[in-house]
Formats: structure tokens, sequence, C-alpha cells
């Protein structure tokens, strides 16, 4: 019956009074226009959607079936009991498990990759490319340059026996200057540029460049706006202090809450307010990097990790519209952190900024003053 009713979605739809809900309301199954909102959400159908009588081993209709009153409290004081008797950590995981059954889609859980096909004999017919197969550091580098700006590349010699002609040395240089989003940074900072990687432009290109820079590969987009829900959901308290309202935190769900491709601008990346949630949920630091505004985001809540093992990723803001990911030189210059991370971290975080300091004072002296190095931009002072 349900295969039946998902045969009808591409003719009803999610329109309710076309469908009828005729197999809901006699079979307590899933009728058309719901099929079509699972589909739309890329998610299985929910057992919760299914009335018991499906979920027996047998087809008897049991007519004698009593209301079984329930009661949340105990089970509640239990977990309370747990929760007040742990350390923060635990806490932690705690409070994400019961955001995880509260809210769905904010699990930690990601759909697993589909299986390789390994039966049958492999294919026997020689391989003519000339290309040779990359080595392993080449794959761990692919998509990105090596560590100078303007590197050129030069082909070992060979020797030649008689009269042949050697073979010319071949050069390839990858010029910064060539990137067409280069001069979309202070030019004081472009020189400490090594280059820039541009992501799709399809309303998601904030989340697909953070979780690109994460390792998710740029279609881990989604898993990142799970992670920045659960991070909100989490700390609202906390946020709600940092941002100044719940009303702004609940703007920032409302973005964030959205999980399907080419979303409307009011469910893009917005910065300054996002770096925050990117920095505590990944406890990373995050440069965001544009003509008009550039800060440091540092984790809200956690201790300061040794400089050697601390992550470093930085995003820029172009053409007023888009996010690309920046790879920087090493040692390069740091922007300001941000005035609310100064405000709001707790103690336990103090000290992430310590190392930055002669870095941060360097930013200071090569950026002029139209570069805003502050969350709020004050209109007095030429930004408009």
């Amino acid at each position: 019956m349900v295969l039946s009713e998902s045969k009808n979605t591409n003719s009803i739809g999610i329109d309710v009074s076309v469908c009828g809900c005729t197999i809901r309301s006699t079979h307590g199954l899933p009728c058309a226009h719901e099929i079509v909102e699972y589909k739309r959400e890329s998610r299985p159908i929910p057992l919760e959607c299914i009335d018991s009588h499906w979920k027996k081993l047998d087809l008897i209709r049991n007519h004698n079936k009593r209301k079984v009153e329930m009661s949340y409290g105990p089970i509640f004081d239990l977990i309370a009991k747990r929760f007040n008797e742990n350390d923060d950590d635990m806490k932690l995981h705690i409070l994400q498990k019961l955001a995880e059954i509260a809210n769905p889609h904010t699990t930690s859980l990601i759909e697993p990759e589909a299986k390789k096909n390994t039966r049958g004999r492999p294919n026997s017919k020689a391989n003519a490319s000339t290309c040779r197969d990359p080595s392993a550091f080449e794959i761990v580098l692919s998509g990105k340059e090596i560590c100078s700006p303007t590197v050129a590349f030069m082909r070992p010699a060979v020797k030649v026996n008689g009269n042949k002609q050697p073979k010319q040395k071949v050069y390839k240089k990858n010029s910064l200057k060539s990137n067409p989003f280069v001069n979309e940074f202070p030019a004081a900072l472009q020189s400490y540029i090594h280059h820039i990687k541009d992501v799709a432009p399809d309303g998601n290109c904030g989340f697909r460049a953070i979780a690109d820079l994460m390792g998710f590969g740029e279609n881990g987009w989604l898993q990142v706006r799970k992670d920045l829900l659960n991070e909100l959901h989490l700390n609202m308290e906390h946020y709600s202090h940092l941002y100044g309202t719940y009303e702004r935190v609940n703007e920032l769900i409302h973005a964030i809450s959205y999980f399907e491709n080419c979303p409307g601008s009011d469910k893009w990346m917005t910065m300054p307010d996002m770096g925050h949630l990117i920095a505590s949920a990944y406890n990373i630091v995050v440069f965001h990097l544009s003509m008009k505004q550039c800060l440091t985001f540092l984790p809200l809540r956690s201790n300061p990790v040794p400089t050697d093992s601390r992550k470093e990723i930085a995003i820029g803001f172009v053409n007023n519209n888009h996010f690309v990911e920046v790879f920087l030189l090493p040692g390069h210059p740091i922007p300001h952190v941000a005035i609310n991370w100064q405000r709001f971290h707790s103690f336990c975080a103090k000290g992430w900024e310590t190392i930055y300091n002669h870095r941060i004072q360097h930013f200071k002296e090569i950026i002029g003053g139209d570069v805003a190095t502050k969350e709020i931009i004050d209109v007095d002072n030429n930004y408009q």
C-alpha cells in the first residue's frame, strides 16, 4: 500500500486536498503528500507515523487494547540525578543526547557511503594512459598548491643519446594574481595569502567552505549546518547573552535549520555572528577576511589547545555575497579577536588569544582604518 502511494507522489505533490489522505485515515499508513515531504527532507519514513497494528508479528486486530498511563517524571528525575553527579564533559554529552531526541535534525550521525561492488573479475583491459598515479602526498594536497604563491616546477634533465634533440624544460607557474578574488582582500594582506579556493555559489557557500576546510569535503555542508544548530541548542543561554536577545538566537536557528539546496538569502551564512558558533562547535580558530571587515574568532568554552595542535582556518567574504576558502602563509598577521569573545568567553577559555598578541599588533600596523576590526560597524566611520 505504501509503495502504491509512493507511485502517486509525482502527480499529487504536497497538496493535502488533492491527496485526500485516505490510506492515513483507513490504515494508519503515510499517504502520498507525507511521503513527498519525507523525500524532500531526504529522510526515511519514521516509525512513529505508522500505526502500531503494522508493527506486530500477527495481523489479529486487538479490540481490547487499553490505553497505558505513562509518566516521564521518574525517568527525568533519574536523568537530572545523573546529570548533577557528573563532570562538565559528561554533562555536555548528556545534553547533546537529549538535544538529539528533542530535535532529530541535530544528530551527529551521518548516512554511510554506498558500498562499492567488489564482485566479478576486474577489467583486464590495459590502461593506456601516460599519466602516472599520484603519490600519497599529492592526494592529500589535491586542490592545493605548494607553499609559495608563485612557484616553478622543473622536470629533471634527461640524458640523450645520439643526435636526438633534448626535451625542453617544462615550467608550471601558479600566480596568485590570476585569482579573481585576490583583490577582494586588503592590499596589505594579499602578500600573505597563499591561495584561494572557490566553492559552489548555491546559497550554501559559507557552509561548504567550512565543511571543506574541516575535512568533510565541500558536500559536507549539511553536516556543518547540523553541527552549528546543535551548538546553538546546547548553549542557548550563553548565546542569548552574547547576541543580546533570544530573538537573535531564534533568527540564527531559523537561518541554519535549512537542509536543502539553493536556500534563500535568509538561510545563508552570516558573519560575524556565526563565527562564534563555528569556532566553538569545532574548537578551532577562525579568521574571517574581507575588504570591509577582518576578525578572529576563538572557542568560547574550552581550554586553550597547544599551538602545534590547534587548527586554524580562514574564510573570505567576496563580492558582497559569496564565501571562499583562504589559505594563508605561515606567520601571517592576525585580525583583532572579536569583541564579543572578549566579553563572553568562559574562564577556562582565557589564554586562547595570548599567543597571537604580536601577530595581532602586526595586523594593526599594516591594515588601515578602512577595514573594520570589530563586530559592529559604525556608520560614522564611513562604513555604509
